[in-house]
C-alpha cells in the first residue's frame, strides 16, 4: 500500500524502492499548477493526476504526485504553486523533508 502524504504531514519517511504519494489541494482552471523540485539521485517522479469532484466544472480537487525513494538519505521535496509563465513569489509554497531508509535485508523493495 502506498503511503500518502498532504501539507500537514511535512515530514516523510520511506522506504528506498518504496512508492510514496504527495497530495495537494489545487485548481488548474485558474492557470495555478504545483511544480516539484527535488534530488533525482534519491527521488524518482512516477507521474501526477488530478482528481476533481464530480460536478460542478471548474471547482478545485487534488492533485497527487507519485515518487519512489531512490537511496538512503535525508533530502527536501518542494513544491511551488503557481502559473508557468508568471515569474516571482509562487502564490503557495510547500517543503516536504524525506529521509530515504535503506530496506531491511529481504525486503522486496528493489531499486530498477
Amino acid at each position: 500500500m502506498t503511503q500518502e502524504y498532504t501539507r500537514e504531514q511535512v515530514r516523510i519517511a520511506a522506504d528506498v524502492g518504496a512508492p510514496f504519494s504527495v497530495r495537494l489541494a489545487a485548481n488548474p482552471t485558474t492557470g495555478h499548477a504545483w511544480q516539484p523540485a527535488f534530488d533525482p539521485a534519491r527521488l524518482e517522479w512516477l507521474g501526477r493526476e488530478f482528481v476533481s469532484p464530480a460536478s460542478p466544472p471548474g471547482v478545485g480537487g487534488i492533485e497527487r504526485f507519485d515518487w519512489r525513494a531512490r537511496a538512503a538519505g535525508a533530502t527536501r521535496l518542494s513544491f511551488a504553486y503557481r502559473r508557468p509563465w508568471e515569474s516571482g513569489t509562487p502564490a503557495d509554497e510547500v517543503v516536504f523533508e524525506v529521509v530515504c531508509r535503506s530496506p531491511d535485508p529481504g525486503s522486496e523493495h528493489l531499486v530498477a
